[in-house]
């Protein structure tokens, strides 16, 4: 390979997917600061697919039907392309820690944990023990392993039953009552956890906003935080719109968790705030940067000190994010309204509050579509837009239920922890 530029200059970097939001927002501050971007792009609906910032895409299988296929892909694009730095936007993260030693020698940046640290988040159980040994809060939860102790639990509801390993909301489903609660535990995929030898959650709702915390470790040492409020609820359970907040005692939190797993890279971790009391109860870890362009305007740097992480760089001092800066995505309210059968009018109303920047649009940035940087992801909005001005009903084959292509299934995980 070829001399490595300095983390200042321009770099050669490869993106692990090109289809989430992640990626997208990912590929936005990259361009913005004039890297050379490539990407895996597994086919699909992609936000990425038009954009003037992607200067090379490398076919892919997709991640989430086998992720040991996938790696092959990836070797193979290292192999032949002298990238700086590989950034694994989403799940990939987890197949590159389990190969980390490998892919360290087929590229000079890459920041991923060690694979022991990454079963302590990825299985829900194992990151719900995680945060009771360390102390942390979190709601109200109980481990199950079979059947019976599932139903055990009907005098505790309403309650979410979570599987160990789950993605983008699926594998999640709100038990209301006994009923409910007995459907769950017929489902295939609950029974196939269950017979498997796999612990279950059952975890209490909580009142109050999702909170979604950003974080960048460098070999445990917390190298930048970003924490947002969802505003506005998108489709299946996204952020339509976020606000930056500052909470101290995330900061500190997330300082024990990188320092116990000796965490080395991106970690994300939604969580919901009691507003009276202030005390935040953490529901979910991601091993992966989560769309990173609220923290990007409000000043968290998070996507350069990335880029220096990953180069075994010193990324300097850890910078205080700005609290109140607004953002949205105009597309997943857009398809929001579809979701919950809202119609036309409320879709239209969406779009025209939009164009005239008002309500939530006025001081508001957008995060996932920047038409007036990239002009041409203007065209998804525009064609996704007038479909469901044209049958609501769309939205479904626009935001499927199943696992997306660049997402870890439970079946990717078998296959990574054999």
């Amino acid at each position: 390979m070829s001399e490595v530029p300095p983390a200042n200059g321009r770099l050669r970097v490869l993106l692990t997917e090109a289809s989430s939001n992640s990626a997208r927002e990912v590929l936005t501050v990259l361009g913005g600061q004039g890297h050379e971007v490539g990407v895996m792009d597994s086919g699909g609906i992609s936000f990425t697919a038009l954009s003037r910032w992607v200067e090379h895409r490398h076919p892919s299988p997709p991640f989430a039907a086998d992720p040991l296929r996938y790696l092959d892909a990836l070797r193979e694009v290292l192999a032949g392309h002298s990238y700086d730095v590989v950034l694994p936007t989403h799940e990939q993260l987890v197949a590159l820690a389990r190969h980390r030693d490998e892919f360290r020698k087929l590229v000079p940046g890459l920041a991923v944990p060690g694979f022991d640290a990454v079963r302590r988040v990825q299985d829900k159980a194992a990151a719900a023990r995680l945060l009771d040994e360390l102390g942390l809060p979190q709601p109200d939860t109980t481990l199950v392993t079979s059947e019976p102790e599932l139903l055990a639990q009907a005098d505790r509801l309403p309650a979410y039953v979570k599987l160990p390993v789950a993605t983008s909301s699926r594998g999640v489903w709100l038990a209301e009552n006994p009923g409910r609660l007995s459907e769950i535990a017929k489902t295939p995929a609950v029974r196939e956890a269950l017979t498997g030898g796999e612990t279950l959650l059952v975890q209490q709702p909580l009142a109050g906003p999702l909170i979604m915390v950003s974080a960048l470790f460098d070999h445990g040492v917390l190298s930048g935080a970003h924490v947002s409020m969802r505003k506005r609820e998108g489709v299946q359970g996204s952020a339509s719109a976020k606000e930056s907040v500052v909470l101290p005692d995330v900061t500190q939190h997330l300082a024990t968790l990188g320092a116990a797993l000796d965490w080395h890279g991106p970690l994300s971790i939604d969580a919901v705030l009691d507003e009276p009391s202030g005390t935040v109860r953490y529901i979910d870890i991601n091993p992966r940067l989560v769309e990173p362009m609220n923290a990007e305007l409000a000043g968290a740097d998070l996507v350069r000190r990335w880029l220096a992480v990953s180069r075994g760089e010193n990324a300097g001092p850890r910078p205080e994010p700005r609290a109140g800066i607004r953002t949205h995505m105009l597309l997943t309210a857009v398809v929001r309204h579809a979701e919950v059968g809202r119609g036309r009018r409320a879709i239209l109303r969406e779009l025209i509050q939009a164009a005239a920047r008002r309500g939530w649009y006025a001081g508001s940035k957008e995060e996932l579509l920047p038409v007036r940087s990239d002009p041409a992801v203007a065209l998804p909005l525009l064609a996704i837009s007038a479909l469901l001005l044209l049958s609501p009903r769309l939205w479904q084959r626009l935001a499927p239920t199943g696992a997306p292509a660049h997402a870890l299934t439970p079946q990717g995980w078998q296959q990574l922890t054999a």
